[in-house]
């Protein structure tokens, strides 16, 4: 009596399973029918994996198709659901892995819009697992004053050593061979937590031995009177020069390779064989890092709006996902948190303990950031030719791009990122049309066509009178101009660019968005397939091209 109970449910199962298929393919099927029909589809490859079959993958890869579909309003939540159905399979159906790779595939390759994005969303949802270390963050140990003499008999240096200014940084030569001292200090309005959490970090790094194969030089912090932080309670003139510092005048000192300020885009910086090797080991350090659960935060400064940063819950930083226009990009790439000698920065590290999705969106802002530095490097060629001519056209520099070294260096960041991630080469190429990805971002980013920003009242209003002046002087109003315009009178045009898109539009380069999304996507599917053995699968992720 219950296995014909059982039998009975199996086929009514079966026959519901071939209803939500008819479903999708029915034209006359509302929306809402065809969202239920693969909710269904989702919930049986959950529970009944058995029954799925590759018609049923088929039926969802059609209605990723479906034209009346893409203009519905909540498209996305149906491309998001198809997207959850078919991970679902993927997890829980092993005998069709191979059909659901060749429809993801295809889809990452073939589809745009809001239809890539919940995909490539669905795909960096699988679980993988990764958890980060635990630091010791103790922000309650003494911090001790110390003036410059004392400083310099402290960490074993001759006080007439030179001393010279990187950033907010001072940097002196000679305290070991091939190393050199420097004197980090927080800025105005940052607490002293970040740089406990930078010297946590270099602390945590240099008491395990990790497994990095290539080049990676570990800043050394240097403890002060035993205190990781300290306050400098006087230093050199070079001290003197540096503004906009936490009054208290909070620091930490380390030691590290010279070559942790060669920054690999500066506007006398590598050759083009130089570039590549830095570019790539990066790529693969930051994929590495983000395995073990450590994640760089900030691998470049990445704003929707800096303006309106003050008055946004997220901060005008930017939220890739959503394509927004993308501010200041140039000027984000000026001073890259990676270069020759490895990852740097380290007060940008996050112990990562979140969902696969949060980790993929942490990947696709490694991958943007990387994508743009190499932009950057060959605007850097003739760092002149930039914003708008006397005619006020738009410069045009695409002749400083080279397509083919451009497709290579793009096609070798996925491939570094994606072993130093997953753990594996990755197998056959990449879904994204690179050539066409090549030429959008010689063409968006070589020509400087969005350089306008508009300085909002309400924006004008929560600066104070010395912050406003200051703000418009460091975007090229002279004096005069400036004591002729009356804070939170009107808003303001200003030239602040290049952007990448309009004012409160778009990003002008959506291109990149999805070949971002399309990387991340596959590092996340490469290491769940890697972890669970099916490795041979990725052979079938063929080029798009």
């Amino acid at each position: 009596m219950i296995n014909q109970q059982a039998a009975r449910m199996e086929i009514g199962s079966e026959l519901e399973r071939r209803h939500s298929e008819e479903t999708l393919k029915d034209r006359y099927a509302d929306f809402t029918a065809k969202y239920l029909a693969v909710w269904h589809l989702q919930y049986l490859a959950e529970t009944k994996p058995h029954l799925i079959t590759p018609e049923t993958i088929a039926s969802l890869e059609a209605l990723l198709q479906d034209e009346a579909v893409k203009h519905q309003t909540q498209a996305y939540f149906m491309y998001k659901a198809i997207g959850n159905a078919l991970c679902a399979t993927l997890i829980h159906a092993e005998r069709l892995t191979e059909r659901v790779l060749v429809a993801l595939r295809d889809v990452l390759g073939k589809i745009h819009g809001t239809g890539h994005r919940a995909i490539a969303e669905a795909c960096g949802s699988l679980p993988v697992a990764i958890r980060g270390p635990a630091i010791g963050l103790d922000t309650s140990e003494e911090c001790p004053a110390l003036s410059w003499s004392q400083l310099t008999q402290e960490t074993g240096l001759a006080q007439e050593e030179t001393v010279r200014r990187e950033g907010r940084s001072l940097v002196v030569e000679g305290c070991e061979e091939a190393a050199v001292m420097v004197f980090k200090m927080a800025r105005a309005g940052e607490p002293a937590e970040s740089l406990y959490r930078e010297a946590a970090w270099m602390e945590y790094f240099a008491g395990l031995e990790h497994d990095f194969p290539i080049r990676f030089d570990i800043p050394r912090i240097r403890r002060v009177k035993d205190a990781r932080v300290f306050r400098m309670s006087g230093a050199c003139d070079a001290w003197h020069e540096i503004s906009g510092l936490h009054p208290a005048r909070y620091a930490i000192a380390f030691q590290v390779h010279p070559d942790y300020f060669c920054y690999p885009n500066e506007t006398k910086g590598l050759c083009g064989r130089e570039f590549r090797e830095t570019m790539l080991r990066n790529a693969w350090l930051l994929g590495r890092l983000t395995s073990l659960g450590i994640v760089h935060a900030a691998p470049i400064s990445l704003f929707h709006n800096r303006a309106q940063a003050p008055r946004r819950g997220d901060q005008g930083l930017y939220e890739w996902v959503r394509g927004g226009r993308l501010d200041q990009w140039l000027n984000s790439c000026a001073f890259p948190n990676l270069g020759r000698s490895g990852i740097r920065d380290f007060e940008h590290f996050v112990s990562f303990e979140g969902s696969s999705l949060e980790l993929y969106r942490h990947m696709g802002r490694h991958f943007l950031s990387l994508l743009l530095v190499i932009g950057s490097w060959f605007r850097n060629k003739d760092p002149q030719r930039v914003g708008i001519d006397h005619h006020g056209n738009p410069i045009d520099a695409r002749d400083l791009f080279e397509k083919r070294p451009l497709r290579d260096l793009i096609e070798g960041l996925f491939l570094h990122y994606y072993q130093g991630f997953v753990g594996r080469a990755f197998v056959g190429g990449i879904p994204v049309h690179l050539d066409q990805l090549c030429a959008r971002m010689i063409e968006e980013m070589g020509v400087d066509r969005h350089m306008e920003e508009i300085l909002r009242v309400t924006d004008q209003r929560r600066m104070t009178e010395s912050d406003f002046r200051r703000y418009l002087f460091d975007q090229g109003f002279d004096e005069g101009t400036i004591s002729s315009i009356k804070k939170g009178a009107r808003d303001i045009r200003i030239l602040s660019g290049p952007h990448l898109g309009g004012f409160n539009e778009r990003i002008s380069l959506p291109e990149l968005i999805e070949a971002v999304g399309t990387m991340s996507a596959l590092c996340v599917l490469g290491r769940y397939l890697h972890r669970r053995g099916r490795d041979f699968s990725l052979m079938l992720l063929a080029t798009a091209d």
